[in-house]
């Protein structure tokens, strides 16, 4: 008998072992797996933050984009005033100008008239000689 409990004593012993080599096993398939994804974390981590520099550059650029296209709408805005002025002027001009050449116009009339009559006058003295 008691060879007996010393060979169930040996048995259970070697289940034990086998049962602990077994969760051993698996909880160094628990920690590489923790590992795995401890290594999966930081990578992402660091992603997340080259993504937020990335979009911290983007708002950057876009803020800039905004101001020059300010900048960009109120030199248009001035150069529309300058062509409106400009347009102003050249229209005073225009009205002078046809102003001149009416006056021009009359006066041509005039002294195509006046050398009709001169030419006329000089016909009748030669006439008269």
């Amino acid at each position: 008998m008691e060879n007996k409990v010393y060979e169930l004593l040996e048995k259970m012993y070697v289940e034990m072992n086998e049962k602990f080599s077994n969760l051993e096993n698996e909880i160094k398939t628990i920690n590489n797996r923790l590992n795995n994804l401890e290594e999966g974390q930081r990578n992402l981590e660091k992603r997340q933050l080259n993504l937020e520099e990335g979009q911290k550059q983007i708002n950057e650029r876009l803020y800039k984009l905004e101001q020059n296209q300010v900048k960009l709408e109120n030199k248009i805005d001035s150069i529309k005033d300058f062509l409106i002025q400009v347009e102003s002027k050249n229209a005073e001009r225009h009205l002078e100008i046809i102003s001149k050449i009416n006056t021009l116009e009359k006066n041509l009339t005039v002294i195509e008239a006046v050398s009709g009559k001169n030419m006329t006058d000089i016909a009748i003295l030669k006439s008269i000689k």
